[in-house]
């Protein structure tokens, strides 16, 4: 994103309001927490990568990862 593209997410996210920059970064981070994870899934559920490599990329262990995965619905398992 470009930090034109950022002055205006945060517009658009946070209307008129005034914001911390630290309550803007934990937003961003968890939008690309996301994307990555999503991401990662896709290319998991394609047997591109393993599960331990999934987790490794995310900062998490196997258990951690699995934990994320059930709790969004998703596969576990690229069989």
């Amino acid at each position: 994103m470009s930090e034109v593209e950022v002055k205006e997410w945060v517009k658009v996210k946070f209307g008129e309001r005034t914001v911390s920059g630290s309550e803007i970064l934990v937003d961003l981070l968890a939008r690309g927490f996301e994307n990555k994870l999503q991401e990662l899934h896709e290319e998991f559920l394609r047997g591109e990568c393993s599960l331990e490599y999934f987790a490794e990329q995310l900062g998490l262990n196997v258990w951690e990862a699995t934990n994320i995965l059930e709790r969004r619905g998703l596969k576990t398992t690229n069989l």
